[in-house]
This record gives structure tokens, sequence and C-alpha cells, in this order.
């Protein structure tokens, strides 16, 4: 993970197109991931374009948000290298760090972010409607992954759902500069759809946040479990 940094680009499909001829003018083939978005942050892809659909792939319910979004129906270049082309100005840069937090949330916390009035509004009707085979394979995961402590998906679920919530309201911050920087509340087991915290579908409107890769994010894109990456916007 030496250097690790990828630059993302979001564009309408007009613009889309235009990067996408100019860069095949310059040899560079634009593949698209179609299925599950955080596979375009693998260390070992050097420019990989992440299409609508894939928000309605693998990770339908938890990708949602990005239905909800100002981002919706737009695409998004992950490039290893910066781009220098018409339209593609102010990047999202993502980096490892060595970020650690002061402290994480108690039970309380987490009840009062689930509560936040920009958690409720934001909200996609879709991602309280979990099935019992999402909970089954997440507690396969967990397995996989691991994790030793019993399995209580409710309570699993309430902090995924604070995570979210932290980057749309933050409780939990550090500052940098005078700026608010909200990060990841709990370790890679217990945060989800991290994607979208990744690429600024949540918590966009912060110059700096610091997250943790969800275990779809380390199985897929193989990222480091529990290590914090530095968003730039």
């Amino acid at each position: 993970m030496a250097e690790y940094r990828k630059y993302c680009y979001w564009l309408d499909p007009h613009s889309l197109n235009k990067v996408r001829n100019l860069l095949e003018q310059g040899g560079i083939r634009l593949e698209e991931e179609g299925r599950i978005p955080c596979r375009v942050l693998r260390p070992s892809l050097d420019i990989r374009v992440l299409t609508s659909s894939a928000w309605n792939g693998f990770c339908k319910r938890k990708t949602s948000w990005y239905w909800k979004s100002d981002k919706a129906k737009k695409s998004l270049i992950v490039s290893s290298t910066p781009l220098q082309y018409p339209g593609l100005d102010s990047p999202i840069i993502i980096h490892e760090s060595n970020f650690q937090p002061n402290r994480f949330p108690l039970p309380e916390d987490v009840t009062q972010l689930v509560q936040s009035k920009e958690f409720e509004k934001n909200k996609p009707r879709l991602w309280d409607k979990v099935t019992i085979a999402e909970k089954d394979t997440y507690q396969r995961w967990l397995k996989r992954f691991h994790v030793q402590e019993s399995f209580d998906f409710d309570r699993i679920f309430m902090m995924q759902s604070a995570n979210h919530a932290n980057f749309l309201d933050p409780k939990f911050f550090t500052v940098v500069g005078e700026a608010v920087t909200p990060y990841s509340i709990a370790k890679s087991a217990y945060i989800c759809s991290s994607c979208l915290e990744f690429f600024n579908i949540l918590g966009g409107q912060w110059r700096v946040k610091y997250v943790v890769p969800c275990l779809g994010a380390v199985q897929f894109a193989r990222v480091p479990q529990d290590m914090y990456f530095r968003i730039e916007s």
C-alpha cells in the first residue's frame, strides 16, 4: 500500500464521453465497473470508470443513498494519477493515513446519531429493508474476517447507520486548521458501504474526512482492514 493514492472525478454522461474519447486518443481504454462500486479502489488498477449501474449491483440496498444524492446518474472516473483534461477539476483525493480517533461512541451516542434530523431526512427508503439473506451473508463475512464477538445484526446495523449519520451531522470529528473533519466511528467489521464516504456521496461538504473501509471494500478493493484513509475534496 506504499504511496496509495486515488483521484476521483464525477462526470455527467456528456462530459464522460468527451473524456473517454480524449483518453482513447492517448491510447488509454477506459474500462467500466458496473457492479461493485468499491472495486475501482484496488491498488492494482490504474484507471476505471464507475457507472451508475454499479449502485444497483451487488450492494443495491446499502448504496441506495447514491440515488438520493446530487451524484445520481453521474459516473465516476477513478485514477491512480491526476488527469489533466477539460472538465476534470477539483478531484476527490484518497490516500492512506496514520490517523487514529481520540474516542469512539458509547451506545447512547449511537442512538443520538441515528435519531438525527439530517440522517432521517437523507436516508433512502431502501436502507432499512434488510433481508434475512443479507443478515446470514454478513454473519458469514464476520467469521471470514475472524470477528470473535457474538453476532447481533441489530446492533451492527445501528452502528452502520450511525456511521453514515456522523458524516451528515458530525458528533465525532477532529479539527484540521479550523475545519470540522468527521471520521468513521468504528472498525471495518461495523462499517457499511464506505464507498459513500470515499466518493463524497455522503460527507462531501467537508474538505477533509477520515474513512475506514467496510468489509466489502477490504474484500473487493483489497485495501487494509481498519485503516483510516484521508479523503480530501
